[in-house]
């Protein structure tokens, strides 16, 4: 079999590839190794309780929404009001830290709250920089109840937490586009997940399961894809949209593809997600750590992702850049649980642990001026990657979609210049 171009890999990134390249004109095959498209954006249903792969947010702003506007993929959903959350400092519990007034709820001096007010109104007017800085050596000027809730505001917002290693201007790029909100989608995931893939397909893309590629192998005219168990596919060009291991070991002839991802550091989270019956009343809809990297929200609060009554709720850690999940994580985050749902362990019908989930492959690193892995690779002509580690756009599901964009864009120009074999 010959197509002019194959993706490997049907997430976020391999999907919206095969969208783009089908409504250019091409008609791609994509191969998933997997029994389902989605990768991380699955979703599992259990007992009527939807489970993505932790706590899943699309903001509202960012590459991916534009990207299932575009494609007519709907997405229903409601936006969650944090104005009403909790700010857990230490062991005390107090009311959201910012207010458009400057007003300085504790433990914040009403100094504190002027000057978080300025900040987060420069963040949100673009008034910044700090390219190839670390975000600490920003936020190490605010004084210490400020730099905290920033911090925060950065963890939340980019699922990692890595202050001394994440480049501060992609760093307050990410809680800029945040303001913008985001929604908790209706049902879960995996709902975009089957719109990307029929407009996908409904557009001419090929789309296949169970199809694990072996290699990407180059050849005289173009490339050729060997699928274990199945026959290959000969093509004029591939995208990888893959993680960066797997890419590495499927096109291991090209040397520039080897010493791309080095120093990659993904973002990780201990996360505990509870179905709880009906009954249970959170404190609140979402609280979030200034002093400690947690995370607790009720997604179920303004999204259908439980039964009538019930709550679902993500309960998070953020793991630093080099740090591994304790025996007492998912215990930690359950005493977590007893301060903001009181009442829980009676309520409990369905749980789902992840331990050091691997939420990106990569964050945005001051040392190279918060630019991750390009999309073309300099020795391999018609190979592309993409995927949240790829690129210099935005993190999360929006990186994946913006450097699968880029990735079609310059496969289209490619391929213009590159006769049919």
């Amino acid at each position: 079999m010959r197509a002019r171009v194959v993706i490997v890999g049907g997430g976020v990134a391999g999907l919206v590839a095969a969208a783009d390249l089908a409504r250019g004109g091409l008609a791609p095959v994509l191969v998933e190794a997997g029994l389902q498209l989605g990768g991380r954006a699955q979703t599992r249903v259990v007992d009527g309780y939807r489970f993505n792969q932790g706590p899943h947010a699309l903001y509202v702003a960012g590459s991916f929404k534009a990207a299932l506007d575009e494609f007519g993929v709907r997405v229903g959903g409601g936006r969650p009001d944090v104005s009403n959350g909790l700010a857990v400092w230490g062991d005390d519990v107090h009311a959201w830290p910012i207010r458009p007034s400057g007003e300085a709820p504790p433990p914040l001096e009403p100094t504190d709250g002027v000057l978080l007010a300025r900040e987060l109104r420069r963040i949100a007017q673009g008034d910044y920089d700090g390219r190839g800085q670390p975000l600490r050596a920003v936020t190490a000027k605010w004084p210490g109840r400020v730099r905290e809730v920033i911090e925060a505001l950065v963890r939340v917002a980019s699922y990692a937490h890595a202050p001394d290693l994440m480049d501060a201007k992609a760093a307050l790029d990410q809680v800029r586009l945040s303001f913008a909100g985001v929604l908790y989608v209706d049902g879960g995931w995996a709902g975009l997940v089957e719109g990307l893939a029929a407009a996908a397909a409904s557009a001419g893309a090929d789309l296949r399961t169970e199809s694990r590629v072996a290699a990407v192998v180059p050849e005289e005219a173009g490339w050729r894809v060997d699928i274990v168990g199945a026959t290959s596919i000969a093509c004029d060009a591939v995208v990888l949209a893959v993680p960066p291991s797997d890419a590495i070991a499927m096109a291991a002839s090209s040397k520039a593809l080897v010493a791309a991802p080095s120093g990659l550091s993904p973002a990780r989270i201990i996360g505990l997600d509870l179905g709880l019956s009906p009954g249970v009343r959170p404190r609140t809809s979402f609280a979030l750590g200034m002093t400690e990297p947690i995370y607790m929200s009720a997604h179920s609060a303004v999204a259908n992702l439980a039964p009538e009554g019930g709550v679902l709720a993500h309960l998070a850690r953020h793991l630093a850049p080099e740090e591994e999940p304790g025996v007492a994580a998912i215990e930690e985050l359950e005493r977590l649980g007893d301060r903001l749902l009181p009442g829980w362990r009676s309520h409990e019908t369905q749980r789902q642990r992840l331990l050091g989930l691997k939420v990106a492959h990569d964050i945005p690193r001051w040392q190279v001026g918060g630019q991750r892995t390009d999309t073309r690779i300099a020795d391999a002509a018609g190979l592309y990657l993409a995927g949240d580690w790829v690129g210099e756009r935005e993190m999360l599901a929006d990186a994946a979609a913006a450097s699968a964009r880029v990735a079609a864009k310059h496969v289209l120009s490619y391929l213009a210049a590159v006769p049919p074999a």
